[in-house]
């Protein structure tokens, strides 16, 4: 009512006879998210986060990425569970109202049961050709840990997922083949452009894992033990504040004479000091075909500026020119920064968050709703237990746990006492 073009759908039970209807489900999505994922990276990651109120359930979040590599709520949802049903509904939702007729948009996603089914059935919008699916690489890795258990697999594994070469990434697997064929044949099972940054083709914009939007689920932790009308509140004022303190560094950034957001300047500051280190041999000048030996490793890629294509890479990958494809432009002296994606410049940077959001009047100026006069709760979801459901997460095979430090002794300098305990302590003697 006083933030036009914001979603909201319903998913409730009527029972004939019954004034009211019960709750099943509910989806809203805020007309500036909508409108400023225009002017992002075309990568929605997914994710499902506990409910630790009165009430079971899971908020399901559906969140873009800037120019700037900052997170943009997309959508959000009440489920009962995650299932394929509810994973369907939800990103049907995400599909008519925030995606729209977009296509080509990468989804990244924990491989949940209830998510693959829904994705690859037929006619999907986030199956090949319309759109694209990944795979977040930490819990690929996650499930992979699972079922071989080795630490040093585990290890060689994620590299192989994050190398951008695909020679480093061959070499990667037959390091992991040499210790356990089994566990290569697993990884290879898995379709290589799901999980490998090497084989991506560029579709995840070098998102590897849904890190970003599990720090915003942290942010929203509070908001888990509200009843729902006070966490869809919550997100709102979350929403409000990112907009408000963006919405003026875009401006500043305007007004200063920036082209490029800090996050792909800073980027492009620290690749322009090693490509001075690069030597090059010209094949095409006039096509911008180029081999360039770095310095460090005395490697040789092959830039074709015409093609906007080199072998390390990271350009198609990333959207943005790498230290080679920057050696090359400095040899032509050509600018650089042509070679960089739109979705890094200032401008689009400027339309994400430049939608604004309207106060809320007092609650007494609300209208009523005319298509449910009671809601009820499902009462199948009302926890049984007294007391406080438990908030902390548990820890799996994601959290890479570094071998714990034992205490080293202040007095000995041996480990596994401290000074309190040392045997080497002097001790006082008695009068």
């Amino acid at each position: 009512m006083f933030n036009t073009g914001t979603i909201v759908e319903w998913c409730i039970l009527r029972q004939t006879g019954v004034d009211h209807v019960e709750f099943r489900r509910v989806f809203w999505s805020f007309a500036p998210s909508i409108m400023g994922f225009k002017h992002c990276r075309p990568v929605i990651s997914i994710d499902a986060t506990h409910l630790y109120g009165k009430y079971k359930g899971k908020m399901m979040i559906a969140m873009g990425v800037d120019g700037n590599n900052q997170i943009l709520p997309l959508a959000f949802a009440i489920v009962e569970n995650e299932s394929y049903a509810s994973w369907h509904w939800f990103l049907s939702h995400v599909k008519k109202h925030v995606v729209k007729d977009s296509e080509g948009i990468c989804l990244i996603s924990d491989r949940h049961s209830g998510i693959l089914k829904a994705v690859n059935e037929q006619g999907s919008p986030w199956s090949e050709p319309r759109g694209f699916h990944r795979y977040c690489l930490r819990h690929f890795i996650n499930n992979f840990n699972d079922k071989f258990r080795n630490s040093q697999l585990k290890a060689l594994a994620y590299r192989a997922g994050s190398q951008n070469q695909i020679r480093k990434f061959n070499s990667i697997m037959e390091e992991i083949g040499m210790i356990n064929p089994q566990a290569r044949r697993w990884l290879e099972r898995h379709a290589l452009d799901r999980w490998t940054l090497a084989h991506d083709g560029g579709k995840r914009y070098g998102l590897l894992t849904t890190n970003l939007l599990e720090i915003f689920n942290s942010v929203l932790k509070g908001a888990r033990f509200l009843p729902i009308t006070a966490c869809v509140q919550l997100t709102f004022y979350r929403l409000v504040h990112y907009f408000d303190v963006r919405r003026p560094m875009g401006s500043n950034a305007q007004a200063n004479g920036d082209a490029y957001t800090p996050h792909v300047r800073a980027k492009q500051v620290a690749l322009m000091s090693k490509a001075g280190a690069h030597s090059l041999r010209s094949f095409n000048r006039q096509k911008g075909i180029f081999e360039v030996i770095t310095q460090k490793g005395k490697n040789v890629q092959v830039v074709n500026l015409e093609q906007k294509t080199c072998t390390c890479g990271k350009w198609e990958i990333f959207k943005y020119p790498c230290s080679h494809v920057l050696s090359a432009c400095a040899k032509l002296s050509l600018n650089t920064w042509q070679y960089v994606h739109k979705c890094y410049s200032i401008v689009e940077y400027c339309a994400t968050w430049s939608s604004e959001f309207s106060p809320l009047p007092h609650e007494a100026y609300w209208p009523n709703s005319s298509s449910i006069r009671e809601l009820v709760p499902n009462s199948d979801l009302k926890r049984d237990k007294k007391g406080r459901p438990r908030s902390t997460r548990l820890r799996n095979g994601m959290d890479i746990k570094e071998r714990k430090k034992t205490n080293q002794c202040g007095i000995c300098k041996e480990h596994g006492h401290n000074r309190a305990s040392c045997p080497s302590k002097p001790r006082r003697m008695d009068a």
